[in-house]
């Protein structure tokens, strides 16, 4: 059994801290907030997210508190006319590792957290690191405590505390994003009182609003209690820190509003405030694991993507998934830097590819009007009015971004350690259980004790 400090206590340090208690070791959850203020914006769960979450028996209750996406719709911003759509059908969705959901990102918090808790994982709020001794495996809070672990898992989101000791420089190396997101969230009852808003909440379409360089999304969560809207602009402010910016007065100047149908501008003078967050675009990090072998960042602080993504929420679930499948491996704790390489090794690609795309196709909802540039309608792929219906659309016809882009959802998080343990699992021992000499991989020392001893990577079934 290893001891781990997971810094931060977000839903990818909580799957982090749940997925490795599972696995049979000590976790504890460092968190520098009170824990009292949950966020109240969207998230999505895609496919490859939704499936391991039903690995860890969240499904039912994944189910319950989420909407499940039937379609994405297309409008022109300033008049409301529909672009197209694109139908996310039984035959589609059967075909992939699981459902496409729209959840609060609270009440996923809270799932992993309630999940964390009963596992046995000690979360400590309050308790703000402020530095990171990678050689000795020790964490340093504002109060001055210190603690301990074998292993500490940086999972402290964009403005990583943990990031720099395991990147060094490239850690403050960055791009200023030129746009904007804004989250708005408006309450369910207050779009009933409105005849022209109703649609809007009664379906489970995400709808996506063009206009000239910017956008707007919406979506309904929590069954029917809420709507989230996301606003993309410009950046006009002033360059500072990366941050998020809590309960700002809406401002109708910096959202475009007259660029948008009356529907939109509605609604978002229904929201009580707004969130804004700017953000860095960063090359895709060299490391995610220290020198030492005791310090791995994942998550935000690993692979920052484009606020209000795809992914976001998904590629921390996904290096959860990961990391604790290679720690349920018959390893003994002198493995636990391969075993950590392994995991860089496995999960960079991946990361570094979504990472990409997502700032691709988010760039693709701020292109200009105008006669010089491409029309609003051809950012789905395709012409005026166009329907993608997986039931009854062949392959070829599909357009190609969009028939790319659904390979990132059917992807199995575990499944590349598997086939790593299955190609270089023996090559490490050999049959009396010592180091194999003649082996390319790293030797690797007979069980010591059962206790250091993991258990064998669990399999599932697609």
């Amino acid at each position: 059994m290893l001891e781990f400090i997971v810094v931060g206590g977000g839903i990818a340090g909580l799957a982090c801290a749940y997925s490795l208690q599972q696995a049979g070791h000590q976790v504890t959850v460092l968190e520098r907030s009170d824990g009292l203020s949950k966020s109240r914006g969207g998230v999505r769960s895609p496919p490859n997210m939704t499936c391991i979450l039903d690995y860890w028996d969240m499904g039912e209750s994944l189910a319950k508190r989420s909407v499940k996406v039937a379609k994405s719709a297309l409008i022109a911003g300033a008049t409301g006319e529909h672009l197209g759509v694109v139908i996310l059908h039984d035959t589609l969705m059967k075909a992939l590792p699981g459902n496409f959901y729209h959840i609060q990102h609270a009440d996923l918090h809270i799932m992993l957290y309630d999940r964390a808790k009963k596992a046995g994982v000690k979360i400590l709020h309050g308790m703000e690191v402020v530095s990171v001794d990678p050689w000795s495996g020790t964490v340093t809070t504002a109060s001055g405590a210190k603690m301990s672990a074998d292993v500490i898992i940086g999972a402290d989101g964009y403005r990583s505390v943990v990031r720099p000791v395991v990147v060094g420089p490239q850690a403050f190396d960055g791009v200023r994003d030129k746009y904007l997101s804004v989250n708005l969230i408006i309450p369910a009852d207050k779009m009933r009182q409105h005849e022209d808003l109703v649609p809007l909440v009664e379906t489970s379409d995400y709808t996506i609003w063009l206009a000239d360089e910017c956008y707007i999304s919406g979506m309904r969560t929590v069954s029917t209690c809420r709507y989230t809207l996301v606003v993309g602009v410009p950046m006009k402010e002033e360059p500072g820190e990366e941050v998020w910016v809590e309960n700002c007065p809406i401002s109708s100047e910096l959202l475009r509003l007259h660029l948008f149908e009356p529907r939109v501008q509605k609604l978002v003078n229904l929201a009580e405030n707004m969130t804004k967050v700017k953000f860095i675009h960063h090359d895709p990090f060299d490391d995610w694991v220290h020198e030492s072998g005791k310090v791995v960042i994942v998550g935000e602080a690993a692979h920052p993507i484009v606020p209000n993504g795809v992914h976001n929420v998904a590629m921390g679930i996904e290096d959860a998934m990961a990391l604790s499948s290679l720690f349920s491996l018959p390893a003994t704790r002198s493995q636990t830097s391969m075993l950590l390489t392994v995991y860089e090794e496995i999960r960079q690609p991946r990361c570094a590819s979504v990472q990409s795309t997502e700032r691709q196709r988010r760039d693709q909802l701020y292109l200009p009007n105008g006669s010089q540039q491409r029309p609003h309608d051809e950012r789905l792929g395709g012409s005026r009015d166009m329907i993608i219906d997986w039931d009854t659309t062949n392959e070829e016809a599909l357009p190609t971004t969009s028939a790319d882009y659904l390979q990132y959802f059917d992807f199995d998080a575990g499944q590349g350690v598997q086939d790593w343990w299955t190609k270089w699992g023996r090559a490490t021992r050999t049959p009396r259980g010592e180091p194999n000499r003649n082996c390319d991989t790293p030797p690797v020392e007979p069980p010591a004790l059962d206790a250091d001893v993991v258990r064998k990577i669990p399999t599932r079934s697609r």
